[in-house]
């Protein structure tokens, strides 16, 4: 019987000297990132640019502005437009935000010019952007955390780039895309282990148009300058329970490897947002349900991988709970592969949930959509929870679509669907690209089609694990 469970309240998230907040933006001003005041606080953050002179002038002439603090541009409603407060030390993300001539490097517009009318253009300025961004990393001195890279409008309007900002690119064809600037680049930089942030002149231009307001677009990129640099700005509130939950999503790309195969990509996450992504095995497409799963060894070592890897990143000490959320479900080998790694590293507590776009919609009396946190109950294995719809707090829905929720599949629980509901919807906030807190997928399949476009563009992809900011 279909029942509405409850309408979720925001959760808490934990910010500097144990503060606490639901919204990201309050908590960074009132707190300060999660580390400060430590011995691990990042109170600077390095950052080389890579552009031509007019696009580096520009970037730097914006990044003072906003070293001073930008106001909102929405008085009326503070809470969605909230004020930048600056980059000061005293202040936000309590750190430096520095470059220096020596982590500068010039591209002559001229040569962009020439490179944009030839044919294979986006792989060739892929390419010249990548080894400045190398050049910069691999300085024998003092190197940048991050490199901003900067191309002009004529790169931009050659390589037509995609937007990921609203979430909806799952629902992209891949047989209609060729090469990706951001993903090949992305791609190449997993080689050089070479941190980059792709920054278009819309950003920082003084005419942008059809953007964010100033203030958001401050608080989004520098917000996710200081994570890829290795700083904390916030994370989740452990849970009363006080298990340490190791968070893991599998989703599955295609790649061609002696013919069209789908692999398996893994990241993990602990309560801090830290994350890492592992390559797993290949992966086969189902013909009763038509969807994509693992060997029972595949499903086995995948976890035992994650697992470990958690392990490595929080002191050797293994995780009391593991919670997988996967693109698809999970058939019979996939539930005996996964338990199997469970028992075998002594984890006591295992929830496999399947989560992907729902195409049921439900509605709310009056004109506006249902309530971000609204978790509806099918029946005692389905649920839908929406993730991105009207928010209170912000006294609107702030989407441009119509929202869509997420259908969650609980094939094996330890806990109730509300429960694991809220611990989704908790998740959705650690999107370190984004400080409005209504992304519609959970960190740990948040972007993942977008890892996977990355791994398919990348020439020689890498073995080991990856930190999670590398492919931000």
């Amino acid at each position: 019987m279909i029942k509405l469970d409850k309408v979720i309240g925001e959760p808490l998230l934990e910010f500097g000297g144990g503060g606490q907040s639901f919204d990201i933006r309050e908590g960074i001003i009132r707190y300060g990132p999660v580390d400060v005041a430590t011995p691990r606080a990042k109170t600077e953050v390095k950052l080389g640019l890579v552009g031509t002179a007019k696009s580096i002038e520009a970037f730097s002439a914006w990044m003072q502005t906003c070293a001073t603090g930008i106001k909102g541009d929405n008085p009326l409603n503070p809470n969605l437009n909230p004020d930048f407060p600056g980059l000061a030390p005293s202040v936000g993300f309590r750190a430096r935000f520095e470059t220096h001539p020596s982590w500068v490097s010039e591209l002559s517009e001229r040569e962009l010019k020439q490179i944009c009318e030839k044919e294979g253009a986006v792989g060739l300025l892929s390419e010249l952007f990548h080894d400045k961004i190398r050049s910069l990393f691999e300085l024998s001195a003092s190197k940048p955390d991050v490199v901003i890279c900067l191309p002009p409008d004529i790169v931009r309007k050659r390589v037509k780039p995609r937007s990921y900002e609203n979430d909806e690119f799952d629902d992209l064809d891949d047989s209609e895309k060729g090469i990706d600037f951001h993903d090949y680049l992305k791609g190449l930089c997993l080689i050089s282990r070479s941190l980059f942030q792709l920054v278009w002149p819309r950003t920082y231009g003084e005419s942008a148009r059809e953007v964010q307001d100033p203030a958001t677009r401050a608080w989004n990129l520098f917000g996710g300058l200081f994570y890829k640099a290795g700083g904390i700005p916030w994370k989740l509130l452990r849970a009363p329970s006080g298990k340490k939950t190791c968070y893991v999503g599998i989703s599955f790309s295609v790649r061609e490897e002696g013919g069209y195969m789908h692999s398996s990509l893994t990241q993990v996450f602990n309560d801090k947002g830290e994350g890492t992504i592992l390559r797993g095995g290949m992966a086969h497409k189902s013909e009763e349900d038509h969807e994509v799963h693992l060997s029972k060894e595949g499903a086995e070592k995948l976890l035992i991988d994650a697992i470990q890897n958690y392990g490595k990143a929080n002191d050797d000490r293994l995780p009391d709970r593991v919670v997988v959320h996967k693109s698809s479900g999970y058939d019979r080998a996939e539930l005996d592969g996964f338990n199997k790694a469970a028992d075998a590293l002594g984890v006591k507590f295992c929830d496999l949930v399947a989560l992907n776009r729902s195409d049921i919609r439900f509605f709310r009396h009056g004109s506006y959509p249902p309530l971000r946190g609204s978790h509806v109950i099918l029946d005692e294995m389905n649920s839908v929870l929406y993730t991105r719809g009207s928010v209170p707090f912000y006294r609107k829905y702030p989407g441009p679509y119509v929202p869509r929720p997420l259908h969650v599949r609980c094939f094996q629980t330890e806990r109730s669907q509300s429960e694991l509901a809220l611990e989704i919807l908790a998740l959705t906030k650690l999107n370190w690209n984004k400080t409005q807190f209504d992304s519609l997928y959970p960190i740990t399949l948040g972007g993942s089609r977008r890892i996977g476009e990355i791994y398919k563009w990348c020439p020689d992809p890498p073995s080991d694990p990856l930190t999670y900011a590398f492919f931000m």
